[in-house]
């Protein structure tokens, strides 16, 4: 945040000011009350908006931030038994609370850009104050701090970035055409599935990630998962059966508006060979643009040739 308004630059130094030289107990409360006030912050965002993927991402956040909370909290605890945390005499680290009515592109893009400016006001402060703590465990802690605001960061621009980039093309990401999209960032292909369920599709996804941990991540339970793995897990679908089964599943996007997500493709390139691996994607491709229906495919980008990247964008169209 090298361009802070300098209003902002003395709040900072404010917190850092009356932080800096807390006992390790004290720096543990603060935190503690932080993350509540950040639990309640992102649930009155994800109450607000009305747009799937901003939805779910403001529910992570607020489930991330209670996880902190109850870390903290029971950290404090096994530290300091029979004691309770206590109000700490300093500014918030999180930047005074504004909760907009979601109803453009825009008001969702100043949501965001908000958060992240408020993560990452978070991030330095904590960072400053690991460097100038007094106490060697406040210190410690307050880098750990500093880490999970960059983390939130990093989420919200996944979603920050993946809207503008539609903003700059004046359309939305549930205006896209059937057909079949390749994506490099996976948590990016996940916010579009979101944003598509609403046009009435059925969702399908094929990860590598098994369905519980899937089903937690998306917020809801009415989507079709399946566990890509090649151990014999029950439920589980190796890669084979997956490439093997493209017929059935081109006949699905037939009968019903599908909207099907195939996460590390690369893995399937891996243990089938790109042919095969090809094969079933411009299958799907090419029935999801004729069926109404939409193929998202994830693939990490550093883990195919140069030359398979290339195919795989002259089949699928690019959403960065």
């Amino acid at each position: 945040m090298s361009s802070m308004p300098p209003e902002l630059k003395k709040y900072m130094e404010k917190v850092i000011e009356a932080l800096r030289d807390r006992p390790v107990k004290e720096v543990l409360s603060y935190a503690i009350f932080n993350e509540k006030e950040e639990v309640e912050y992102y649930r009155k965002l994800a109450e607000r908006a009305g747009r799937e993927s901003v939805r779910v991402l403001f529910t992570q956040m607020a489930d991330e931030s209670q996880g902190h909370h109850d870390e903290l909290y029971s950290l404090f605890k096994k530290l300091y038994p029979g004691e309770e945390p206590v109000k700490v005499d300093a500014p918030p680290v999180e930047v005074a609370p504004f909760y907009p009515k979601f109803e453009a592109v825009d008001d969702y893009l100043e949501a965001l850009e908000y958060c992240m400016q408020s993560e990452l006001f978070a991030e330095e402060t904590y960072a400053i104050l690991a460097q100038k703590a007094t106490h060697e465990e406040s210190k410690v802690f307050f880098a750990q701090l500093a880490s999970i605001e960059n983390s939130h960061y990093k989420r919200l621009k996944k979603a920050y970035d993946l809207l503008s980039s539609f903003k700059a093309k004046k359309m939305l990401p549930e205006d896209i055409s059937p057909g079949g999209y390749l994506f490099p960032d996976k948590i990016k292909a996940r916010y579009m599935l979101l944003d598509l369920i609403g046009k009435g599709l059925k969702p399908y996804v094929f990860s590598r990630d098994p369905p519980k941990k899937l089903l937690e991540w998306f917020k809801r339970d009415d989507m079709t998962t399946v566990w890509v793995s090649k151990a014999s897990v029950k439920g589980a679908m190796t890669p084979k059966s997956l490439v093997d089964s493209k017929e059935s599943l081109a006949e699905i996007m037939r009968e019903e508006k599908a909207l099907i997500l195939i996460e590390n493709f690369e893995a399937i390139v891996a243990s089938e060979g790109f042919p095969r691996a090809l094969e079933l994607v411009s299958l799907l491709r090419d029935v999801a643009m004729v069926s109404g229906s939409y193929l998202l495919v994830h693939a990490k980008k550093n883990a195919l040739s140069r030359r398979e990247w290339a195919i795989l964008e002259s089949e699928l169209e690019v959403i960065e």
